[in-house]
C-alpha cells in the first residue's frame, strides 16, 4: 500500500470487467488501483487499505454485489460512508435500483458505461476523499492553532464537503431531499424544484406537502408516523404535483440517521414509477374484463342453446305426430298450432341476436314512414291480451292526452320496442295488472307537424328489480337473476335491445321507478312528428282475441318396445310434457309427469318407475338438485337427464351429479326410446323401500308453499 496514492477498490469476477475499469481510471493521477475478483476476495482487502471509493459488479457468485455492500457497511466505522458505486449490467428497473441504495450504494453505472461519465464520478469522489483527508490532517492543526483559525478553517472545509455532496446528490436522476425528524424538510436536490416548478420557499419546511396528492396525504404522514415509532425506513407510494399540474406515482423511500434508536433527521428520494403503475393497473383491468367476456360469452351460449332448442324441441316433436296417419283433425291443428307458436319463437329469438349484432356493429337500418300508431297500439294490445288472459291478469291501453293517428317514424322498430317492454311485464307479473300509459309531448294541432315526444309508460304489479340488480338491467344477455332464466325464462337481450333501438329513433328506455315484490314503472321515449292533417285520438275501444281450443290425443310410435315400464317425466314445459309423453305411451309406457324438481322428488318416493327423464333448466328447483338428492337417499334407478343444453359441459356437470346418460332436446322419438329400452334392461338395482319416503320429503329438502 502506497500512502502517496489513492486507494480504488475495483470488483468483478469477470476479468475483463476489471481489465475495462483500470483501462478507464488509469490516466487518472495517484490512483492505487487494487483489483478483486470476488466478494468474499473484496471483503479480506479491506483491513489492508483505506479505499476512497469502491466500484462493485452486482451479479457474481457466492456473493453478489448486493450482498458484499452490506458486509462492507457492517465491517466497522471505517467504511461506514465510503461511497459505492455499482457498475452493472443487469436489470434497470426502478425496483431493482432501489435494492442498491437500500444497501448503500450512492450511484449506478449500466455496462457498456461512458468513461469519461465514471472518471468524472470517481474524480468527485477522491476529490471528496481528499478533501477529507485535508480536514483530518488540518483537524490536527487546528488543534494547535489558535480557536478562532481552527474554526474558521474547519467551517470552510465543512461548507466545501456540503458543497461537493449536494453536486452529487444533483447528479442523481431521482428527487433527493433531507428531513428532521419530524418531517421538516431542510433541502431538496435540483431535481426537485426541475420537476415541481417551485422556488425554496414554496418547498422548504412543511410547504412540501401541497404538493403531494390530497387523497395520498395522510397515507405519507401515517407511514412516516410509524417508521419513527419502530426506527425503520420509510417507503410508500404517492403522487407528486408535477409543474404542469399532472400527478404523477412516486415511490417514496427514506432511511433514518440514528444515533443510540433516536433518529437525527431523515435522507430520501422520490422514484417516478408512474408509467408501470398506470401500465399495472391497465393489466389488472384487462385481465378483469377478460374474465368477465369469457363468463358472459359461456352464459350467453348457453342461455342461447336453451332458448333455441326449447322450441325446437317442440317443433320437431310435432313435425313427427302430424306423419302419423291416426291423427285427427282436432289433433293435427293443435300440433300446427303449436308448430307456428314455437316458429314464432324460434324467429325472435334469432332476430334479437342479429338486431342486437347489428347495433353494436354501427349496421343498423332505420326506416322512417307514416304509419297509424293507433293501429300498432290495437295488434299490438291484440297480441299481448292472449297472455295476459293465460295468466288472469288485466292488461290496459291508456291515453293520457290527445296523439295523433298517424306519426312519422319506424313502425317495426317502436313495435318490437312497445312489444318487448310490455311482455317483459306480463312475463314477470304472476298476478294483478299491467297498464300502458300513451302520451305525446309536444304541438297539439292537427295543422302543425313539428316534431314531438311520443312518451310511454309501462307499469306491472310484478316482482320487481332489486337496488342491487338495476345496474344490469340494460346489459345484453345479462337478466337481474341467473334463476331469471330458469324461472320465466327469456333471452336477457329484449331490454338492452329495446334501449339501443330507441336511441337509435331519438329517444331512449329507462326504469323510472321499481320495488321488490310490488312491481316496476319502464318509461319508453320515441321522438317522432305527426302526420300532416292527420286525426288525433282520444281513447281506446277493447280487444278481445278468440282462444284457441284444440286438443289432441296421443299418437302411436310403437306399442311393445316400452311395455310395461312406469316412466316418471320431469319437464317444466307443456308441450314437452305432450309430446314427449305422447312418444312414451305409443311404446307401450306408463308416464307420470312433474312441472320442477320438487315434484319430481315428491313423486318418486311416492311411486315405484323403471327410469326417470329429468329436465335440468326448472324453476324452484332444477334437475340438477334433484338428481343429487334422490342418489343422496338411495335411489339407483336409471336417471335421464333431459335438456336443452348440447354443450359438452353441459354433459360433464349432469353425469356428474348423478345421471345416468344426457339427452338433448329437440328429441328424436326413437333414439330416446332405445336408450331407455337399453338403460331399464341394463339396471339391476331395487327400488328404494317405502320406509324412505318420509325421511326424504321432510329431511333432504324444505318444500315450497
Amino acid at each position: 500500500m502506497n500512502s502517496s496514492l489513492v486507494d480504488i477498490l475495483l470488483v468483478d469476477d469477470r476479468p475483463d470487467g476489471l481489465i475495462a475499469m483500470e483501462a478507464v481510471l488509469r490516466d487518472i493521477p495517484n490512483l492505487n488501483l487494487v483489483k478483486a475478483h470476488s466478494g468474499t476476495y473484496a471483503l479480506g482487502l479491506l483491513d489492508s487499505y483505506n479505499f476512497a471509493v469502491i466500484l462493485l459488479d452486482v451479479q457474481m457468485p457466492t456473493l453478489d454485489g448486493f450482498q458484499t455492500a452490506e458486509l462492507i457497511r457492517k465491517g466497522g466505522i471505517r467504511y461506514k460512508n465510503t461511497p459505492i458505486i455499482f457498475v452493472t449490467a443487469i436489470n434497470t428497473d426502478d425496483n431493482y435500483i432501489h435494492r442498491g441504495y437500500e444497501v448503500g450504494a450512492v450511484d449506478y453505472i449500466f455496462k457498456p458505461f461512458e468513461p469519461y461519465i465514471l472518471q468524472a464520478k470517481v474524480k468527485i469522489f477522491v476529490d471528496l476523499f481528499l478533501k477529507n483527508q485535508q480536514l483530518q490532517q488540518q483537524a490536527l492543526v487546528i488543534r494547535e492553532s489558535e480557536r478562532r483559525e481552527k474554526y474558521f478553517k474547519l467551517t470552510e472545509l465543512e461548507v466545501e464537503s456540503l458543497r461537493q455532496y449536494r453536486k452529487l446528490a444533483d447528479s442523481i436522476p431521482h428527487i433527493v431531499w433531507k428531513a428532521k425528524v419530524e418531517g421538516t424538510v431542510d433541502y431538496f436536490n435540483k431535481v426537485w424544484y426541475q420537476y415541481t416548478g417551485a422556488n425554496e420557499g414554496e418547498s422548504i419546511g412543511l410547504s412540501w406537502q401541497s404538493y403531494i396528492h390530497p387523497d395520498d396525504l395522510s397515507r405519507v404522514l401515517l407511514n412516516w408516523m410509524r417508521s419513527i415509532g419502530i426506527l425503520k425506513s420509510l417507503e410508500v407510494e404517492a403522487r407528486i404535483r408535477r409543474h404542469d399540474n399532472e400527478w404523477r406515482w412516486h415511490f417514496v423511500h427514506a432511511v433514518p440517521d440514528l444515533k443510540e434508536n433516536e433518529i437525527l433527521s431523515w435522507v430520501g428520494t422520490c422514484t417516478d414509477i408512474h408509467d408501470r403503475k398506470i401500465s399495472e393497473e391497465k393489466l389488472v383491468i384487462a385481465q378483469q374484463q377478460a374474465v368477465s367476456a369469457n363468463l358472459a360469452k359461456t352464459y350467453f351460449l348457453a342461455n342461447m342453446s336453451h332458448e333455441i332448442r326449447t322450441p325446437m324441441s317442440a317443433i320437431l316433436g310435432f313435425t313427427e305426430l302430424l306423419r302419423n296417419p291416426k291423427q285427427s283433425e282436432s289433433e293435427r291443428q293443435h300440433a300446427l298450432s303449436t308448430i307456428h307458436r314455437n316458429g314464432k319463437q324460434l324467429l325472435n329469438v334469432i332476430d334479437e341476436i342479429l338486431d342486437i349484432s347489428k347495433i353494436e356493429a354501427g349496421r343498423l337500418e332505420i326506416e322512417v314512414i307514416d304509419f297509424s300508431l293507433i293501429d300498432l297500439l290495437y295488434d299490438i294490445k291484440s297480441l299481448l291480451t292472449v297472455k295476459t288472459e293465460e295468466k288472469k291478469l288485466q292488461l290496459r291501453f291508456i291515453l293520457e292526452n290527445t296523439i295523433p293517428e298517424k306519426i312519422y317514424s319506424d313502425p317495426t322498430r317502436v313495435r318490437q320496442i312497445l312489444t318487448n317492454i310490455v311482455s317483459n311485464a306480463i312475463k314477470f307479473t304472476e298476478k294483478g295488472s299491467v297498464h300502458v300509459k300513451v302520451r305525446w309531448q309536444g304541438p297539439q294541432d292537427k295543422d302543425n307537424s313539428s316534431d314531438g315526444l311520443l312518451e310511454i309508460w309501462v307499469e306491472d304489479t310484478g316482482v320487481g328489480i332489486k337496488e342491487d340488480q338495476v345496474d344490469r338491467l340494460f346489459q345484453p344477455f345479462a337478466q337481474v337473476d341467473s334463476s331469471t332464466t330458469r324461472l320465466f325464462g327469456g333471452t336477457g337481450l329484449g331490454l338492452a335491445l329495446s334501449q339501443k333501438l330507441a336511441e337509435a329513433l331519438g329517444g331512449t328506455v329507462m326504469l323510472e321507478s321499481t320495488r321488490s315484490e310490488v312491481g316496476s314503472t319502464f318509461k319508453i321515449q320515441i321522438k317522432s312528428r305527426p302526420v300532416e292533417n292527420c286525426e288525433w285520438v282520444t281513447g281506446f275501444k277493447s280487444i278481445t282475441p278468440e282462444n284457441d281450443g284444440h286438443t289432441f290425443e296421443h299418437a302411436e310410435v310403437n306399442a311393445h318396445s316400452l311395455q310395461g315400464m312406469n316412466i316418471l317425466l320431469v319437464e317444466d314445459a307443456p308441450d314437452n310434457q305432450m309430446v314427449i309423453g305422447m312418444f312414451l305411451r305409443s311404446a307401450g309406457a306408463q308416464v307420470d309427469f312433474a312441472d320442477n324438481g320438487y315434484e319430481g322428488i315428491s313423486k318418486a318416493a311416492e311411486n315405484a318407475y323403471d327410469i326417470i327423464l329429468m329436465d335440468i333448466q326448472m324453476p324452484k328447483l332444477d334437475g340438477y338438485e334433484a338428481t343429487k338428492i334422490l342418489r343422496k337417499n338411495g335411489f339407483k334407478i336409471p336417471i335421464i337427464a333431459l335438456t336443452a343444453h348440447a354443450l359438452m359441459e353441459e354433459r360433464t356437470r349432469c353425469l356428474k351429479v348423478g345421471c345416468s346418460e344426457h339427452f338433448t332436446k329437440p328429441v328424436d322419438s326413437k333414439k330416446l326410446i332405445a336408450l331407455i329400452e337399453r338403460l331399464v334392461k341394463q339396471n339391476k338395482a331395487p327400488w328404494p323401500p317405502p320406509e324412505n319416503k318420509d325421511a326424504i320429503l321432510s329431511k333432504t329438502f324444505i318444500r315450497p308453499n
